[in-house]
């Protein structure tokens, strides 16, 4: 999911972004919620999901 706007923040550098990237976190209480990350970030969390 991608969004364009200039009122979001993200998530893990609290930077403000036009673009953000939506993905799924699942907290210790077992419950999914969303978090939005800039595209730096997203590209960083998906490559440490490759390994």
């Amino acid at each position: 999911m991608t969004d364009t706007t200039d009122s979001y923040h993200c998530f893990h550098c609290e930077k403000p972004t036009t673009s953000i990237r939506a993905i799924p976190i699942m907290d210790e209480k077992e419950e999914d919620r969303w978090e939005m990350l800039c595209e730096d970030c997203y590209e960083e969390w998906l490559h440490s999901l490759k390994g």
